[in-house]
């Protein structure tokens, strides 16, 4: 049997690394700064793709766009200098792209949406406040002006991902720590774990989906109800005493107002896919049962050689 051959531009972040493990053997990846076994450097802002990976290869039938900055502060603090990355530089990659014949797969993200409401669809009108937003439309738009296929994914937060700054990792340092816990009630959102949106990338391209798909969890929580989510598992292993402490998602010093509601629609996803993204409790439950079972496993094996 034939596999189609991947190539990952941009594998040495989170998602990327994750989706790289899925696929193994049968993708071709590249990374900017930090190396990556078997990778190929590329810096998307100095070099073009078809000099340093597409010629000379057998073709690749999709190639997933990971690359850039997604710092949304620092966006926000170098719109200028962050578009050239974000924007040009991801541009010229989808001209390369498309003159070789691979099919594009954007990873967009929510905040191209304004949270003033929530649910939204591919159907509705992009409109970002965001300077990080802006640069995943202003992409985005530029794709959809190809005559050829392409893929966007608009990816929610993405969760699960451990040691990488994930915010339920987060959280549980700090429960494990007492410490206490400044929490928006008003952020509401459709978080995704990390392996669910690795599979919905990958059977949108096998599949030979085209256009925009929201890539998110099956339901809408604001971040008090993931929080209280995950606490609720925690104390399956210990009992934490850490003090929550409700504000508002203005309460905090961003570079920029966030959006307050950009939970997102999965219908047009369960509809291509079926049930792809489980649940926040079965994520929350996951990421306890992971972390107390390392510490556990930790302590146990300390134990023999601290009575050494």
């Amino acid at each position: 049997m034939t596999h189609p051959r991947y190539l990952i531009v941009g594998a040495s972040g989170v998602l990327g690394s994750r989706l790289h493990a899925a696929i193994g053997d049968h993708a071709v990846v590249t990374y900017c700064s930090h190396a990556i076994p078997g990778g190929v450097r590329f810096d998307a802002a100095t070099m073009r793709l078809s000099d340093v990976v597409l010629r000379g290869r057998e073709p690749f039938s999709h190639a997933f766009l990971m690359q850039g900055v997604t710092n949304i502060d620092a966006c926000a603090r170098d719109p200028a200098g962050t578009r050239e990355v974000n924007v040009k530089a991801t541009c010229r990659v989808i001209d390369d792209l498309v003159e070789h014949g691979v099919t594009p797969v954007f990873a967009s993200s929510d905040a191209v949406f304004g949270g003033e409401r929530g649910s939204w669809t591919e159907d509705d009108l992009p409109h970002p406040i965001l300077t990080y937003g802006r640069q995943k439309l202003e992409v985005e738009d530029y794709l959809a002006a190809k005559n050829s296929p392409w893929l966007v994914a608009r990816l929610a937060k993405v969760v699960g991902t451990r040691r990488s700054g994930d915010i339920l990792e987060e959280w549980m340092e700090k429960l494990d720590a007492g410490a206490p816990i400044r929490c928006a009630t008003d952020q509401v959102f459709s978080p995704v774990h990390v392996a669910d949106a690795v599979q919905a990338l990958m059977r949108l391209a096998a599949g030979a989906h085209s256009g925009v798909f929201n890539v998110g969890g099956p339901a809408a929580v604001t971040r008090l109800e993931l929080l209280r989510t995950l606490i609720e598992e925690v104390r399956k292993y210990r009992a934490p005493s850490s003090q929550v402490i409700t504000c508002s998602l203005r309460d905090f010093a961003f570079a920029e107002a966030r959006p307050l509601d950009t939970s997102m629609s999965p219908v047009k996803l369960q509809a291509a896919l079926g049930a792809v993204c489980r649940d926040m409790k079965a994520a929350c439950e996951q990421a306890a049962a992971v972390r107390y079972a390392e510490l556990s496993g930790a302590q146990q094996a300390a134990a023999p050689a601290a009575r050494a």
